[in-house]
């Protein structure tokens, strides 16, 4: 970049890479009966898959930066792993986050945390989150930015404790 080149268009480029994703596909395919594209996990949740994994009792204050009233859902592969302590969990192990309003009635969104590849790391995870009506800029990829940095706390990354 030469001195007389404005700054702004390299700024606006250094954002876009922490913010939402530019919607291009990681290209994984089928994990453990979920498409991972971006447009996959949205059908997922939108649909509402999960509905019937095992699931907090009910919705509850937050810390997370997902917003102050969520409920999470574990798939039975991350639950086996939680319960056993494992130190890392398997391919395919799953959890959904609803996202609600402040009122706790009012879904407003999904988190989805998706386990891609053995062992540890934050490459090893899949993040999404978006939110509704259209689910059009949302956050996905592969460790992405983002997410990984509040992740990393938790045990291979997952910071929601087992009902």
């Amino acid at each position: 970049m030469s001195p007389r080149t404005p700054a702004l268009p390299l700024l606006l480029l250094l954002a876009s890479a922490c913010g939402p994703s530019s919607s291009v596909d990681e290209g994984l395919g089928m994990v453990h009966e979920l498409d991972t594209s971006e447009a996959g996990i949205t059908a997922f949740v939108r649909e509402g898959l999960y509905k019937e994994w095992l699931a907090e009792p009910s919705v509850h204050e937050t810390r997370a930066p997902h917003g102050s009233k969520v409920r999470v859902f574990f798939n039975d592969i991350v639950t086996e792993s939680l319960r056993a302590g494992n130190a890392t969990h398997p391919v395919g192990s799953i959890l959904v986050k609803e996202l609600y309003k402040d009122d706790g009635k009012t879904l407003r969104g999904h988190a989805l945390d998706v386990k891609i590849a053995e062992g540890p790391g934050k490459d090893t995870w899949l993040f999404y989150e978006g939110f509704g009506p259209d689910y059009s800029n949302n956050y996905y990829g592969r460790a992405h930015s983002t997410c990984h940095g509040c992740h990393e706390a938790g045990q291979d990354y997952v910071t929601s404790p087992l009902p």
